[in-house]
């Protein structure tokens, strides 16, 4: 069963996690926390991404109350999971050190993208979903 108060508690967490993030992006150069931050982004992004990729969107999508927004919502952000693994893949901790403003660019634009989802998912859809453990019970 997927519970929204799960999946609102991660976007808590992926927000908080963005925004400590973008904090040391805004230094002169990448900080031993940095690295840290990154590894937990990826972890949590990852399995979270999944659970509503895989299993939270073809419930929405499948349930005439939420299909059309589910949809809606898809085609603005459902793109977060391909997005995220290439940026985190195009960025090693070599390359990071080499090219940190051009890192601190990419990694403005998928903390946008992240943060978009998030508020996609919270303020319009989460609210008008009718699934299974939706209501946090």
């Amino acid at each position: 069963m997927i519970k929204r108060a799960v999946l609102s508690d991660e976007h808590r967490e992926l927000e908080a996690l963005a925004k400590r993030i973008l904090v040391e992006v805004g230094g002169d150069g990448p900080s031993v926390e940095l690295s840290s931050l990154r590894w937990r982004l990826n972890r949590v992004l990852t399995k979270h991404l999944a659970l509503e990729d895989q299993l939270l969107y073809p419930i929405l999508r499948a349930n005439p109350v939420t299909a059309s927004l589910a949809e809606q919502v898809l085609k603005e952000v459902g793109g977060t999971a391909a997005t995220y693994a290439a940026y985190h893949a195009a960025w090693p901790i070599e390359r990071i050190q080499e090219d940190w403003e051009a890192f601190r660019a990419a990694t403005r634009d998928v903390m946008t993208v992240l943060r978009r989802r998030i508020l996609r998912e919270e303020r319009d859809l989460f609210p008008r979903a009718s699934w299974p453990g939706a209501d946090g019970r």
